[in-house]
């Protein structure tokens, strides 16, 4: 039996906001959790973007005003879409291939659903590979 997408948590290690709310208003929700990232999403809960430490670093080298730049600005764009019928093998594999800047799973209709974060990774690698040592 494969495992797939939905059967990680993948409600952790992440925030949401709008693709039309300020870099202030990010930096604040971004501080509330620890080593995680602010997937940037427009009016219809699909994502645009991710923003992390390295995008706001980006922002404060060049001087930006926070509370009128908007998050659209500097998200990051390299990301990967998933969706949560997919194979944990098949999902591990475009990551080693593409090697994208986050990994975001969405539902059949391309609505948000979850961030695949690194310790997700860690773990669908560890399922991935205790299932091919009991030949699943």
């Amino acid at each position: 039996m494969s495992k797939t997408v939905a059967d990680l948590k993948l409600d952790d290690e992440h925030m949401t906001i709008g693709i039309d709310d300020t870099m202030a208003e990010a930096a604040r929700r971004l501080l509330t959790i620890s080593g995680g990232i602010l997937v940037v999403l427009d009016e219809d809960s699909k994502t645009k973007g991710v923003i992390g430490n390295r995008q706001f670093l980006k922002a404060l080298a060049e001087n930006v005003d926070a509370n009128s730049t908007k998050c659209s600005e500097w998200m990051e764009m390299d990301f990967l879409e998933v969706k949560l019928s997919e194979t944990l093998k098949s999902v591990l594999s475009d990551v080693e291939k593409r090697a994208p800047q986050a990994v975001i799973a969405i539902q059949e209709d391309g609505e948000f659903v979850g961030y695949f974060s690194p310790s997700d990774y860690q773990h669908a690698t560890s399922l991935v590979k205790s299932l091919k040592g009991l030949n699943l």
